[in-house]
């Protein structure tokens, strides 16, 4: 598959594994190396609403996406976040179940766009999806007389034309949903750089913690190209020095 310019795409098993976290530690080991390297969240859900009041009588709602925010300040970019997060959702939801109840559509060509803006002016983009690969993003009509289908996170990837990298969590269940997460990864065409195992929990010395790694490098198709340590504090500099330490980036270039 080419690529439309230099970048990854971060997917994940599940919701909650943090993609948010190896997302900003790719970031911060590529700047590190001295790569300008750009980020970006194109669809965020469950975002905090903040009221504007844009005359006496008038209030608008914004709202903040936290993962967007987050990735802009560890790429310490000057854009918009409107650029950096162009659809949001104040539900918790899948975003096409949200963008129904909040009555607002999706515009792919939007995210699109919004990518290659921000292609154009970085080396390297990283760019983090929203749960995981089969979440329907929205909906599409289908071939006539066939039910209504869906556009899922596997089809913006293969719109964006990027390569991906599969993140897992260390613990108990994890090994089927990374094989199925990959394996429908290849099935559908996608070029799989590998899979990052992420301890975003506090470790619990859990035998399937300790177990799963290994069983993961021999079962899975694609290598396991990293593992990265629960970090407590999260600041820039932790999360970069952990990055450094346990993430080889250089290939990805």
């Amino acid at each position: 598959m080419k690529t439309m310019s230099k970048g990854i795409f971060i997917t994940g098993t599940d919701t909650g594994v943090g993609k948010t976290i190896v997302s900003a530690a790719i970031i911060r080991a590529l700047i590190k190396k001295g790569v300008k390297a750009g980020a970006m969240k194109p669809v965020e859900t469950g975002c905090t609403p903040e009221l504007r009041v844009k005359s006496r009588e008038l209030r608008a709602k914004k709202l903040i996406p936290s993962d967007g925010m987050f990735l802009k300040d560890m790429a310490e970019m000057d854009d918009s976040i409107d650029l950096i997060t162009p659809v949001r959702f104040e539900h918790p939801l899948a975003p096409m179940v949200a963008s129904e109840l909040e009555k607002r559509t999706i515009e792919i060509k939007k995210i699109i766009n919004a990518y290659k803006r921000l292609s154009s002016k970085y080396e390297f983009m990283v760019v983090e999806g929203v749960g995981g690969l089969l979440v329907p993003i929205s909906k599409r009509q289908g071939p006539k007389g066939k039910r209504q289908e869906a556009y899922f996170v596997s089809d913006l990837i293969k719109d964006l034309k990027l390569p991906i990298i599969v993140v897992a969590r260390p613990t108990l269940g994890t090994i089927n949903h990374t094989l199925l997460t990959v394996n429908q990864s290849l099935k559908e065409g996608l070029n799989v750089l590998g899979v990052i195992i992420n301890c975003h929990m506090p470790p619990t010395g859990d035998i399937a913690e300790k177990t799963n790694p290994e069983v993961l490098k021999e079962l899975c198709p694609v290598p396991i190209i990293g593992m990265l340590p629960y970090i407590k504090d999260i600041t820039k500099k932790n999360i970069e020095n952990t990055a450094i330490k346990h993430l080889e980036v250089t290939g990805l270039l």
